[in-house]
């Protein structure tokens, strides 16, 4: 018959398998929701006090406020290169308009067609990116990834407009639905596309300069609280507007 030391070390090596199990069957469940749900085992984490697990395997809420960084920043080198395009094309249609050589002409005209789908490209990545840091900011908070977007204010560029404010002129879509250039302080408008917010610009800064302080969703509608319009190339204006946006939608 077995001593009772002998007795208690099975048990103790039988609770101690068990438990194995049980954290490798943890484990499995842990990396299928962080594949299929990441959004709401992030949810679950936090509301426990949880932001992270296993010496840093597991850093929630780090990781999203880091890409939450990323993401502006390469908003902020797409808002530059966008800038320098239109330069670009600016020039490169200048060229295009004064030349009497068919030759050059249609090489300029071709390279500005080309840096205008470049600036359309950006466009639609700074879109991506607008919505991506929405989505990190309500997981970084444990809510929804469909969560509606909350209340900021902001300045965002609208589009290109002609001097008399009654045309698009740029070659991409602008940010508002259904309206014309000729915005007004007071206006709800409803966006069109994911768009950042910017701050005030400092008095060396373009617009597009300024830091990165909120994001709008696609359908959200906001107050327009100031209106600019600055001189662009080729006569043209970009309409900047500073916008309460209603949270909740």
């Amino acid at each position: 018959m077995p001593d009772q030391p002998s007795r208690i070390n099975a048990i103790l090596a039988t609770t101690q398998s068990l438990f194995t199990v049980l954290r490798d069957v943890f484990l499995v469940i842990l990396f299928v929701m962080l594949l299929g749900f990441p959004t709401q085992l992030n949810s679950m984490l936090t509301k426990a006090g949880i932001s992270q697990l296993n010496g840093g395997i597991f850093t929630w809420q780090a990781q999203a406020q880091q890409a939450t960084t990323q993401s502006t920043s390469a908003a902020q080198d797409n808002a530059s290169a966008s800038d320098a395009l239109e330069e670009i094309k600016s020039t490169l249609d200048d060229i295009a308009s004064q030349s009497t050589d068919p030759e050059i002409k249609k090489q300029a005209t071709d390279a500005s067609n080309q840096a205008a789908a470049s600036i359309t490209s950006l466009e639609s990545a700074n879109s991506s990116l607008a919505h991506s840091f929405l989505t990190l900011q309500s997981a970084t908070r444990g809510a929804p990834s469909a969560e509606p977007t909350p209340a900021a204010s902001g300045w965002v560029l609208l589009g290109n407009a002609d001097p008399t404010h009654q045309q698009w002129t740029h070659a991409t879509k602008p940010k508002i639905a259904n309206a014309s250039p000729a915005v007004t302080v007071g206006q709800t408008v409803t966006f069109a596309d994911n768009a950042f917010l910017r701050a005030d610009a400092a008095a060396n800064q373009k617009p597009s300069e300024a830091s990165i302080v909120g994001a709008v969703r696609a359908g959200s509608t906001a107050e327009i609280t100031q209106v600019n319009y600055l001189p662009n190339k080729r006569a043209t204006l970009h309409v900047w507007v500073k916008v309460n946006v209603k949270g909740g939608q």
